[in-house]
């Protein structure tokens, strides 16, 4: 009893630490006519205003901002960063202006939550100071967004990320994923529009991570948008884990990319 008791302590105590630079905020959109909230993880030591480098980090269809919060092991690898991050809540928008839906502008939304955490937080404005990354939706959603902000992030990242989409369910079996038509319409000319395969060259400049499931219904998906890549002659960081379209694969990711990101914020 004495054991599990002091057991409970020790997680309850390293589930607190770090917890001061854990912030919640809520901002108020003029794109969607109300109050989204808003994860900050704040880095051990910040350096001088204007400075410090950030990265945002877009959550999955289903999740959100604080997924990765609530998971031990998400949240030990946010607090080990030495960036700031910054997690909006997403819905099912993904990150994009609907053209079926006019009032859900998730994209121009997006860009307020950017404008909003570099005029309150100590963030530099340099693309080498800002990354963009997410995961399955969110992972669609950072790719397309910094390809519409060509030049504006340094550092791009997806993990899972359906980075084909939206297409026709015409790739192998198990390899599809059902396009929702109430986001972007039934339009294939228009799918071709926010798919991101079809900008890549946008990404020019830009340093790419990605992170591929082998056993993800998005895997084929993601070998398109790579050979797409490579026909720009732009290259990637590419982390391939065994698993599927789940979210401890996404806890196994996460490390990987957080340290891709520190690794190019370094830079000199």
């Amino acid at each position: 009893m004495k054991r599990r008791a002091a057991a409970a302590l020790l997680l309850a105590a390293t589930a607190c630490l770090g917890a001061e630079r854990i912030s919640h905020h809520e901002i108020q959109s003029a794109a969607l006519g109300r109050a989204l909230p808003v994860t900050v993880v704040a880095p051990d030591k910040t350096g001088a205003a204007g400075s410090a480098p950030v990265l945002f980090l877009l959550h999955g269809r289903g999740r959100h901002h604080r997924s990765l919060i609530e998971s031990e092991a998400a949240r030990t690898a946010l607090l080990a960063a030495p960036f700031h991050l910054v997690l909006p809540q997403g819905e099912d928008g993904w990150y994009v202006d609907s053209p079926a839906r006019p009032a859900d502008r998730y994209a121009t939304y997006l860009a307020e939550v950017i404008a909003w955490a570099e005029k309150n937080l100590p963030l530099s404005r340099a693309p080498a100071r800002t990354g963009i990354a997410g995961w399955s939706m969110g992972g669609y959603g950072a790719v397309r967004f910094a390809q519409a902000q060509a030049g504006r992030f340094g550092f791009v990242a997806s993990i899972i990320g359906l980075l084909d989409f939206p297409r026709a369910e015409d790739l192998p079996a198990g390899q599809n994923y059902r396009v929702p038509v109430a986001r972007f319409t039934g339009e294939a000319a228009t799918w071709r529009t926010l798919n991101p395969i079809n900008a890549v060259a946008a990404l020019r400049g830009s340093t790419v991570a990605l992170v591929l499931a082998t056993r993800g219904f998005e895997l084929t998906m993601n070998e398109n948008f790579l050979a797409a890549l490579a026909a720009e002659n732009i290259s990637a960081r590419v982390h391939r884990l065994d698993g599927g379209h789940e979210f401890s694969v996404v806890e196994r990711a996460l490390p990987l990319v957080l340290a891709d990101a520190a690794a190019f914020f370094s830079r000199p």
